[in-house]
C-alpha cells in the first residue's frame, strides 16, 4: 500500500519532531503486513534506535543551542534596559532644571517558551540606592554676596548612587547599570562601557547629588519618580584664592575610565584616585587663576521630596544706604540651601538696630520682625529711620534665617548711614530731607522747612475719608505722619504736594487723589496703593517726581499720572493688576523719564511725553487680549535702548523725533508692532522686534537696525528712504 503526502502540507512542529514522525511513518509502511519473527524484531529495534537518536538530538539542543538562544534574549533585554537607563538620565537632567518626571525600567527578563525544550522562569532585577557617601568642594571663592558662604572653606554633601542589576543566567559577566549623579555607565566584572561624565565641561563644574530609598527586586517594569529637591537653575561664579579648587566625589567607576573621560578637559590640572571598601574617591584639582561656573543640584529618586534646609542668607539689595531722617528704606534678602539654590518658606527675622538712634525694621508683608521667604527664596524688609539725627549717624541691623527646628543658621548685616540732606540717585525708600514738626503742614514759602508763616493742616475728611488740603499753599506730609491708611477716600491737595509717607486705600469704593494744582508733586520712593478701590490719580500743573516710587492699582480701576511739566519715574514701579483698566502717564508740555522702571498693566498702557520719552532699561508689559501698549511723543523722540516691551495687543511707538532701540526687545504675542519716527530715524543695533501679525517700521530719514532680528507672520514692512537691517 502506498501513502502519498500532499504537497501543501504545513508542518508546525519542531524539526526534530518532524524527523521522528517521518521515521516512524516509514517504519509503519514497511511493517504493514505480518512477517517472520526475525523481521519483526528488526523493526522494533530500528524504532527504538531512532527514538534514542531523537532524544539524543533534543538533549544536545537543550544543552548547547537553548543556552545560546537565552543568552541572546538576555543581551536584547540588556540593550533595552540601557535605553531605559538613558531615559532615566534625561529625567535627572530635567529635575536639575526644576521639572519632576517619572522613569521606568523593565527590571526582569522574559525567556520565550520553546516546544520540547526547557526554558527558565522569568528573571528579575534589583534596583537600589546605595548608602550615602560624601562629596566635597574646597578652595572655591565666590564673587559678590555669595562669597560670605563660598569663602574657600570645604563644603561637604551627602550623595548616593542608583544601581540596577538584572538577574541574568546565561550572560557570562553580569552587568550593573550605575548612575552616580556626575557619571553613568554599565559595569561588568572586568570594566565599564558607555561611561559619560558631567562633572567638568570647560569652565563649567556641575555636581548632581542623588537621594533616595530604593531597595527592591522585581520581574516587572518598575516606575519611580525623579524630582528636584534642590534645582540648580543658576551657576555661581567661583575662583581660587591661591589654593586650587579641588572636588572629590565618591565613585565606583574605575580610575582608568575617569582619566579617559577627563583627558580632554584643559582645566583639570590633576587627578587622584583612592580606593575604599564601599566606594572609591576621585579628586579633581582645577587649574588655578581661572573663573569657573559652579552649579550644584539635588535630585530625589522615588521620594516625595522635601524642602532643603537653609544654609546661608545673602543681601540682595539695600546694604550701605544713606537714609535721611524719618525716611523709609527697603532691603531684600535671599535664602539659599547648601547647593546654592533658593529656599522658599524659610523663616527670616530682623533684629533691631544696634545704636542709640537705631531705626525700626519690619518685614514688608507682615509688619512684624518675622516673615517667610517667597517662591524665589526672597523676603523684603522696611527700615524706617529715626525722625532726627545729630550730624551723621551709622546704624546697622541683622536679618537671620532659621532652620526647621527654629535654630539660627546664618545672618546678614545691613549698614545704614543716617544724615541730613538729599540723595543724588533716588531709589525706593530714599526721600529728600524735609522739615518735620510732627504733623502735616502748609509750606507757605516753599523752602522745605516748617517756619515763618507755615501752618498745620488738619484732616478735614468726614467719616472714614482722609483729606489734607493746603489750598493755595504747598502741602507737606512729613515722615512723622507715618503711613496713611483708610477704607475710604484719600485726598492730598494744595498748590504743590510733598509726600514722604506711604499711602494705602483698602476699601472697595475708596480712591486716591493727589492733586498739586498748578504746582509740583514730589513723592520720591514712596508707595501708593489701592488694594480694592477706585482710581488712583496723581496730577500736577508743573512737574511730578515719583522716582523710586511704587504705585499699585490692585482693583478694577485706572491709574493716571498727568503733569504739565516733566514726569520722573526712574527706578519706579507702576502696576495695574485687573483686566481692562488703563495705565496712563501723560506730560502735556514736558518730558517723561522712566529709566529702569517697571510698568505693567492688563488694560491699555500709554506713556505720552510731549517733549520726549526715555525708557532706557525699562520693562513694560500689557498682558491682556486686544489692549494697546503705546509710547507717544508729539514733539520729541523716544529712547528705548535696552527696553523690554511685551504685549498681547498692538504695540505702537509714535514719535516726532528719533527712535532709538539699541538692544531692545519689543514683541506683540497676538497682533502688531508699529514703530514710527515722523521726522527722524529708527536706529539701534541688536534689537529684537517681533509680532504675531505685522511689524511695520517707518522713518522719515533712515532705518538702521544692524544685527537685529525682525520677524512677523510673513515679512516685516520697512519704510524709509534708507534702510539697513
Amino acid at each position: 500500500m502506498t501513502h502519498n503526502t500532499p504537497n501543501n502540507t504545513q508542518h508546525t512542529h519542531s524539526p526534530l519532531r518532524h524527523v521522528l514522525r517521518g521515521f516512524v511513518a516509514g517504519e509503519a509502511r514497511r511493517g504493514s503486513h505480518l512477517r517472520g519473527d526475525r523481521r519483526g524484531a528488526s523493526a522494533i529495534l530500528g524504532t527504538m534506535l531512532a527514538f534514542a537518536l531523537v532524544v539524543s538530538l533534543v538533549a544536545m539542543v537543550q544543552v548547547s543551542a537553548v543556552p545560546a538562544w537565552n543568552q541572546q534574549t538576555e543581551f536584547e533585554h540588556l540593550t533595552a534596559a540601557e535605553t531605559d537607563f538613558a531615559a532615566f538620565d534625561e529625567s535627572v537632567a530635567k529635575a536639575v532644571d526644576g521639572r519632576g518626571t517619572r522613569s521606568t525600567l523593565d527590571a526582569g527578563v522574559d525567556y520565550p517558551t520553546r516546544a520540547l525544550f526547557v526554558s527558565p522562569a522569568a528573571g528579575s532585577g534589583s534596583l537600589r540606592t546605595t548608602d550615602p557617601a560624601t562629596a566635597r568642594i574646597s578652595g572655591a571663592v565666590a564673587t559678590g554676596e555669595t562669597g560670605t558662604y563660598w569663602d574657600g572653606s570645604e563644603h561637604a554633601f551627602d550623595t548616593q548612587q542608583f544601581v540596577y542589576r538584572p538577574d541574568y543566567r546565561y550572560l557570562q559577566s553580569e552587568p550593573s547599570l550605575v548612575h552616580e549623579g556626575t557619571a553613568q555607565y554599565t559595569a561588568y566584572g572586568g570594566g565599564e562601557v558607555g561611561a559619560t561624565q558631567s562633572l567638568v565641561d570647560g569652565t563649567k563644574v556641575s555636581l548632581v547629588f542623588l537621594e533616595g530609598d530604593i531597595d527592591t527586586a522585581t520581574g516587572e517594569a518598575a516606575t519611580f519618580s525623579v524630582v528636584p529637591l534642590s534645582a540648580g537653575t543658576d551657576y555661581i561664579t567661583v575662583t581660587d584664592a591661591g589654593t586650587p579648587i579641588t572636588i572629590s566625589v565618591p565613585t565606583r567607576l574605575s580610575e582608568d575610565t575617569w582619566r579617559a573621560l577627563l583627558a580632554d578637559e584643559p582645566n583639570v590640572r590633576s587627578i587622584s584616585y583612592a580606593t575604599g571598601a564601599d566606594y572609591n574617591t576621585l579628586t579633581v584639582e582645577l587649574a588655578p587663576g581661572k573663573t569657573y561656573d559652579l552649579r550644584l543640584s539635588r535630585v530625589g529618586i522615588d521620594t516625595p521630596g522635601a524642602l532643603q534646609e537653609p544654609a546661608y542668607i545673602i543681601d540682595v539689595e539695600g546694604d550701605n544706604a544713606v537714609v535721611p531722617p524719618g525716611a523709609t528704606h527697603r532691603v531684600a534678602v535671599e535664602v539659599r540651601d547648601a547647593q546654592n539654590n533658593p529656599v522658599p518658606n524659610a523663616v527670616v527675622k530682623a533684629s533691631p538696630g544696634l545704636t542709640a538712634e537705631s531705626g525700626r525694621i519690619v518685614a514688608r508683608d507682615t509688619g512684624t520682625i518675622s516673615t517667610v521667604t517667597d517662591a524665589d527664596g526672597r523676603a523684603t524688609f522696611i527700615y524706617t529711620a529715626t525722625s532726627s539725627v545729630d550730624g551723621v549717624v551709622s546704624d546697622e541691623f541683622d536679618v537671620v534665617v532659621e532652620d526647621s527646628a527654629g535654630a539660627n543658621v546664618d545672618r546678614v548685616t545691613f549698614d545704614v548711614q543716617l544724615r541730613e540732606g538729599g540723595v543724588t540717585d533716588p531709589l525706593r525708600g530714599l526721600v529728600a530731607a524735609i522739615g518735620d514738626p510732627g504733623f502735616v503742614y502748609a509750606d507757605v514759602d516753599g523752602n522745605g522747612e516748617f517756619d515763618g508763616a507755615d501752618y498745620r493742616v488738619n484732616n478735614t475728611g468726614t467719616g472714614g475719608d482722609i483729606v489734607y488740603d493746603a489750598g493755595p499753599d504747598r502741602l507737606v506730609v512729613p515722615p512723622s505722619t507715618r503711613t496713611i491708611v483708610t477704607d475710604d477716600d484719600i485726598t492730598l491737595a494744595g498748590e504743590g504736594v510733598s509726600l514722604h509717607v506711604d499711602v494705602v486705600a483698602t476699601g472697595s469704593n475708596s480712591r486716591i487723589d493727589i492733586d498739586a494744582g498748578s504746582g509740583s508733586v514730589a513723592a520720591v520712593g514712596v508707595s501708593v496703593t489701592s488694594v480694592s478701590g477706585k482710581d488712583i490719580d496723581v496730577t500736577a500743573g508743573d512737574e511730578i517726581d515719583l522716582s523710586g516710587a511704587s504705585v499699585t492699582q490692585g482693583s478694577n480701576a485706572d491709574l493716571t499720572i498727568e503733569a504739565g511739566g516733566d514726569i520722573d519715574l526712574d527706578n519706579s514701579g507702576l502696576t495695574v493688576t485687573q483686566d481692562r483698566n488703563s495705565l496712563a502717564v501723560t506730560s502735556t508740555n514736558g518730558f517723561v523719564s522712566a529709566r529702569s522702571a517697571d510698568i505693567s498693566g492688563k488694560g491699555d498702557v500709554r506713556i505720552d511725553g510731549a517733549d520726549g520719552v526715555d525708557l532706557a532699561g525699562a520693562g513694560l508689559s500689557g498682558v491682556k487680549d486686544n489692549t494697546d501698549l503705546e509710547i507717544v511723543s508729539a514733539r520729541g523722540g523716544a529712547n528705548l535702548n535696552g527696553v523690554v516691551m511685551l504685549g498681547d495687543g498692538d504695540i505702537v511707538v509714535d514719535a516726532e523725533g528719533n527712535v532709538f532701540v539699541v538692544g531692545a526687545n519689543i514683541a506683540s504675542a497676538k497682533t502688531d508692532v508699529t514703530i514710527t519716527s515722523d521726522s527722524g530715524m529708527v536706529s539701534g543695533r541688536e534689537a529684537a522686534i517681533s509680532a504675531e501679525d505685522d511689524v511695520v517700521i517707518t522713518a522719515a530719514t533712515r532705518i538702521y537696525l544692524p544685527n537685529s532680528a525682525i520677524e512677523d507672520k510673513d515679512s516685516p514692512e520697512l519704510n524709509a528712504p534708507e534702510v539697513e537691517v
